[in-house]
């Protein structure tokens, strides 16, 4: 028996993907690292002044309907910025060492 600890389904499923050449693995560098960091923090940060905002504004509305309107609103404004985030993110990705 071995004194290696025994591997996570994780790697074992990264480990034959990779023997495929199904899943081609390309490792970021620490400045992709940082970029991807400071786009989700800023990105996040975006959501969560606009959550503020939103739900200041659900707070002084004066009828149902218009509290579900500041609501789909809100819902509509957060994908629209995950979606942002996450494709910057893909950019960073894709970008040459």
């Amino acid at each position: 028996m071995s004194d290696e600890e025994p591997k996570t389904a994780i790697e074992i499923a990264m480990e034959k993907l990779r023997a495929s050449g199904d899943f081609p693995i390309k490792s970021l560098t620490d400045d992709q690292k940082a970029d991807i960091a400071e786009i989700r923090s800023r990105l996040r940060a975006k959501i969560a002044e606009f959550e503020i905002k939103q739900q200041d504004k659900m707070n002084k509305a004066a009828s149902h309907e218009e509290t579900q309107a500041l609501q789909k609103e809100l819902l509509h404004e957060k994908k629209r910025l995950e979606e942002k985030m996450e494709e910057e993110v893909e950019q960073v990705r894709e970008r040459e060492s």
